[in-house]
């Protein structure tokens, strides 16, 4: 009787799994409304996408001081953060363990930090560095590479391990075919070249960063020019998302000579994805200003986070925004210690009431300490 009873739960539970895919799926490709929606400006508590915050402060130590975070990653024993020319390993409570490899232009070395990924698989960790990928193991000894034809500092891994790199979006005017996105595998062979759906013949503009994600196992990317967010599975490109910017939509190909006149035009620079919500970065013109906003996969409402974060309801600490995302049950936000300590003494006199957690991490830091990672879970 009872493993008649453990069939029919494990039956139901993978049809709520088939429906929620299927419900998914039928509601794609997703139509964002940008141009109407830039204006809905509005605070989202923290508690719709999360439960539970902890506060890791990162250990300082002159082996380990971090200049300014570039990249996170985090798995059930490790923390890997990167700054711009060191990888460095933690444990999963903060303790520095060692760096991974080492800076340089020697063998087996890294010049720069672009971008790292994490196998945990095969406990492999791949640094993006200038025109090469290296690679390393969890002790971090090096143990191969490959040259790149392409500047990049983007490249996912999806769940075959197959590499996809994102090179520079350079205007070139030429006949030669432009690619947008090189598919290796995890030895540097390459797989496959996908071309860019926009020809950018204006010199000028170079774009180093375009949306790049995985999603669900499946690649999704975004080229900068066009507003089709897509995705890639079993060797097809299937639109994903259609962002309408209307009058609002940033020149696809300005020469330099028209971007000091671009003003109010917007661009997609980030995106990024759960189950529920695409979290969206927004660029306007070529400033430094971004607006972080969020897509309801459910509802199909854009909006705005005012302040460009969420609400922090949960513990009544700093605001929150996913700068990573681990998977659906985990993001990480990251905070330089400076700014945390500041945080805090503006808000002692305030109304919100802090966390104890935060409240004794606070206490043990000092203006000149590592950042903090901020661990969003479910």
């Amino acid at each position: 009787m009872k493993t008649h009873i453990i069939y029919f739960v494990v039956a139901v539970l993978l049809l709520a799994g088939c429906k929620n895919s299927d419900h998914e799926k039928s509601m794609l490709p997703y139509n964002i409304d940008l141009e109407k929606g830039i204006n809905n400006i509005n605070p989202i508590p923290l508690s719709t996408i999360g439960s539970k915050l902890e506060y890791i402060p990162l250990e300082t130590d002159p082996d380990c001081l971090i200049e300014g975070i570039r990249n996170v990653s985090v798995n059930d024993s490790f923390i890997f953060v990167s700054d711009y020319d060191r990888l460095l390993l933690f444990d999963i409570n903060g303790n520095y363990i060692r760096q991974i490899g080492s800076a340089g232009r020697g063998p087996g070395q890294y010049p720069s930090v672009g971008n790292f990924i994490v196998e945990n698989n095969q406990r492999e960790i791949y640094v993006l560095s200038s025109r090469m990928v290296l690679v390393y193991d969890f002790e971090g000894q090096f143990k191969r590479d490959f040259k790149i034809d392409f500047p990049s500092r983007q490249f996912i891994m999806d769940e075959n391990d197959n590499l996809i790199l994102h090179p520079f979006n350079l205007p070139q005017p030429s006949d030669d075919p432009v690619y947008s996105w090189y598919i290796y595998d995890n030895t540097g062979m390459i797989r496959t070249k996908l071309s860019n759906t926009l020809t950018r013949v204006n010199g000028g503009v170079i774009v180093p960063f375009s949306p790049l994600y995985i999603y669900n196992g499946t690649p999704h990317f975004m080229e900068f020019g066009v507003d089709t967010l897509y995705n890639y599975s079993n060797n097809k490109k299937t639109t994903y998302a259609i962002f309408h910017l209307g009058n609002m939509k940033f020149p696809p190909d300005p020469t330099m000579a028209e971007v000091p006149g671009i003003d109010g035009k917007i661009w997609i620079s980030d995106v990024r994805e759960t189950k529920k919500i695409l979290f969206i970065n927004v660029w306007w013109d070529l400033s430094d200003s971004i607006s972080n906003c969020v897509f309801d996969k459910t509802s199909s409402v854009f909006t705005v986070l005012k302040d460009n974060s969420f609400d922090n309801d949960i513990d009544g600490g700093k605001s929150f925004w996913p700068k990573k995302i681990i998977n659906d049950n985990i993001m990480i936000d990251y905070i330089d210690a400076f700014d945390l300590i500041t945080y805090a003494k503006d808000n002692q006199t305030g109304n919100k009431t802090e966390s104890k957690q935060l409240q004794e991490v606070v206490e043990q830091l000092t203006e000149t300490s590592n950042p903090v990672l901020i661990v969003l879970k479910k």
